[in-house]
Order: structure tokens, then C-alpha cells, then sequence
């Protein structure tokens, strides 16, 4: 059974450092803009009407100010929203999480199917620094060890999933892989559901490793063998016909985009360079159409009504 999931960014605001993300605080040339509620619902309504898709994950930059609270309230309106309409899961990749938020959405959703989407990017401590900050006093992201910590006091507190994962190509990859299973080993010692993500860079001259299609299967299928209790994810960064390469070897395929509320009711989804955090390509096709082409029966799909008519 393969899952699937959409990515909805919600806002492209942020006030972390990252070399390795266009939302970087300090990035002048992306354009700005925060969703509303409507906003979202309009979105949430078209990937479960339209694209016939019951699982999301909200999306957002990471914040130290009066921002933080700012954003947090509208996760929270909008997981309620999200459920209310329909949704079997919702995965929040937000950025770190303190006591008190966590305990905020166990009281509102601790009989929910959610998950905390949360990469460490590298195991790296000092690269760690390089690319995503060291003062953590102006940086939310700078401070590895709360990014480290979170995911255990989330299950700590009641919840049962989570979602890891490091940037392929920003340390060395055996060491990072070495570490990411030691990390999920870890987690499934605490009867955790695991997901583990796997993004990679390609093609990008600031980095030494960027990641061939080839090497890309090869560490697919390590994690494979040695966390076979994982669910692998693998997201529309990648090609259709990648995807279909990794099937054997994967649980969760999630079609989408990094573009800012990109979702309409007809024709393919956006990747636009002025609002996204990262790039791909100009035009992405739309959820739906991912999943039809990928060479598994729809029926296969959790989380995906294949019977409803899905436009393409």
C-alpha cells in the first residue's frame, strides 16, 4: 500500500538563516505573502474536492518573534479546518516546537491522525552551522539540539508519528545516512510510526555533492533495508518517472509543489521562482495527475479516492 500526501505552503515568511532555502529572512528578491484562512480552506477545498486527496501537510517558515504565535494560531485553525472537511491525516512541518505548542495541539488533537514533519537536514553539528545559523538567539533554526529534542517530546507528550529526514548533498552521505538510521532506530524504539524523508540537491554549483539520480537510488534503497519499518517518502522534487523507478521501495509518494497556496481548480500547479522555496520547474502537474501516472493500481492508494473524477 503506497500513501500519499499533498505539501501546502501556507505563508513564506521566515525568520531563520538557511543558505540552502529561498525563505531565508535575508532573501530580498522572493515575494512575500501570508495566507488566510479562506485562503486555505479554498486550498484545502480543492486538493480533497478536486484532486480527491485526504492526507496534507501544512507548511510554513520558522519564527523567534511575535510571529510565532502568529502562525501558530493559524496552524492550529487550520489542522481544525482541515479535519472538519474531511482530512484523514495532516502532517505539520512548521520547524521546531516548544513545550507549550505541543501540549497546545495535544489538547486540541490528541485523538487526530497527526505527524510532526521535522528534518534535521544534516547530523552534522558544524555544517549544521555553516548552512543554517549558529546564534540562536535571532535564528529559530540555528539551534540543532531543540530541532534534535523535539521530535522525542512530541512522543513523549502522546502523539505516535513522526517524519525525519536529512538534505542530501550538504555533508558527507554515509556519515548523514549512518546517522539518520541511528536517529530512526531510536525512534521506533518508542513504538514511533516513522517516516523518513529524503530530499536531495541537484545541479547547484555551491555544493560539492550534489546528488546523481543513480547515487539518489542507492541510498533509497539502503534506508530500505536497513529501516524496514520506515515510511519512505518520496516527493514531487523528484520526476514521475523516478518515483516509478522507487516504487518497490518506497511508502509515501507526495505530489505537490513549494510554491506559496499553488493549488487551483483546473491545469497544473506552480513552481514559481518569486515565491517558492526551492525550484524546479516553471509547471508541475497537478496531485491527481501524479498519481495517475505512476504505474500502481489507484486502488492502492491510501488516502487517495481514485473513483472520484479528478480533473487533469
Amino acid at each position: 500500500m503506497i500513501e500519499t500526501f499533498v505539501p501546502l505552503y501556507i505563508n513564506n515568511f521566515c525568520e531563520s538563516y538557511c543558505n540552502v532555502c529561498s525563505l531565508r529572512n535575508n532573501n530580498k528578491k522572493i515575494i512575500r505573502k501570508k495566507g488566510t484562512i479562506d485562503e486555505i480552506v479554498t486550498q484545502l477545498k480543492i486538493i480533497k474536492d478536486v484532486d480527491s486527496i485526504s492526507a496534507i501537510c501544512f507548511l510554513s517558515g520558522e519564527y523567534k518573534s511575535e510571529m510565532r504565535s502568529e502562525n501558530f494560531k493559524i496552524i492550529l485553525e487550520s489542522i481544525k479546518r482541515a479535519f472538519d472537511l474531511g482530512f484523514e491525516k495532516v502532517f505539520i512541518n512548521i520547524g521546531s516546537l516548544n513545550d507549550t505548542e505541543i501540549e497546545t495541539l495535544y489538547q486540541n488533537f490528541f485523538d487526530k491522525n497527526i505527524v510532526l514533519s521535522l528534518f534535521q537536514e544534516t547530523y552534522n553539528k558544524e555544517l549544521y552551522k555553516k548552512w543554517f545559523g549558529k546564534n540562536i538567539q535571532n535564528n529559530p533554526k540555528a539551534d540543532y539540539d531543540f530541532r534534535f529534542s523535539t521530535p522525542f517530546r512530541w512522543l513523549e507528550k502522546g502523539f505516535k508519528s513522526v517524519d525525519i529526514g536529512i538534505l542530501l548533498g550538504i555533508a558527507n552521505i554515509e556519515d548523514d545516512l549512518e546517522s539518520l538510521i541511528n536517529h530512526f532506530n531510536l525512534l521506533i524504539g518508542l513504538n514511533a510510526e516513522v517516516y523518513v524523508s529524503l530530499p536531495r540537491i541537484r545541479g547547484m554549483s555551491n555544493f560539492a555533492n550534489s546528488i546523481s539520480d543513480d547515487t539518489f537510488e542507492e541510498i533509497v534503497k539502503i534506508v530500505r533495508q536497513r529501516c524496514y519499518q520506515a515510511k519512505i517518502i518520496i516527493t514531487t522534487r523528484e520526476s514521475i518517472e523516478m518515483i516509478n523507478k522507487l516504487l518497490q521501495y518506497i511508502q509515501v509518494v507526495s505530489p505537490g509543489t513549494s510554491d506559496l497556496l499553488a493549488y487551483s481548480q483546473n491545469g497544473d500547479i506552480t513552481n514559481n521562482k518569486e515565491t517558492s522555496q526551492f525550484y524546479i520547474q516553471q509547471t508541475r502537474p497537478r496531485p491527481s495527475k501524479v498519481l495517475n501516472s505512476l504505474n500502481l493500481d489507484s486502488r492502492l492508494i491510501k488516502y487517495y479516492n481514485s473513483n472520484e473524477n479528478t480533473r487533469n
